[in-house]
């Protein structure tokens, strides 16, 4: 009975540690040289984060950040206020309004969903100011500097498959019964 247990003790420690998880945090940065001009008449801005070769899709996502770096460079007295519509894989996530001049991060919480197949395509809008029938009279503008797409991942370890547990298995009761036999030739 003890010769049972130690070799389902043995067998149970050797399949956990096999199927072991890790978590990790990946980054994806997306640096446009020189920075994006983003206006009323060039919108949308487009640009993809592409986590395929860091693991993704296959890896569960616990939580996703995305970070845009973005200043302005003419408004310098505030007179408009810049408006910023961001759309994460088609979806209206957020808008950002009173764009710093000297530069600001901006920060989104992202529904993991999003990252299922690896991408996310980001595009950003910019408002226009007065509006008339003819179309926009008074454009705004933003620079935009970077964007950088953190990631928490869980990777699943592979599972070894039956075939190698029971070999395993084989190997410990061989060992178990060599060593009983020893014990009663001494």
């Amino acid at each position: 009975m003890k010769l049972f247990r130690r070799l389902a003790v043995a067998a149970t420690l050797a399949f956990s540690l096999g199927s072991a998880a890790h978590a990790e945090i990946i980054t994806n940065t997306y640096d446009p040289f020189p920075d994006a001009w983003v206006n009323t008449y060039n919108s949308p801005y487009t640009y993809t984060h592409d986590l395929r070769s860091q693991g993704l899709p296959g890896a569960t996502v616990n939580w996703a950040t995305l970070t845009v770096s973005l200043y302005d460079t003419t408004d310098l007295f505030i007179a408009f206020k810049e408006t910023l519509t961001f759309d994460f894989d088609g979806l209206d996530s957020a808008i950002v309004k009173n764009v710093s001049l000297f530069g600001r991060d901006y920060d989104f919480a992202l529904d993991t969903g999003l990252l299922s197949d690896g991408q996310l395509s980001v595009s950003l809008r910019a408002g226009c100011t007065v509006n008339s029938r003819f179309g926009c009279l008074v454009a705004q503008d933003v620079m935009f500097a970077q964007s950088v797409l953190t990631v928490d991942i869980t990777r699943q370890a592979e599972v070894p498959e039956p075939a190698s547990v029971l070999t395993l298995g084989a190997g410990l009761a061989g060992l178990a019964a060599a060593r009983r036999r020893r014990a009663r030739l001494t």
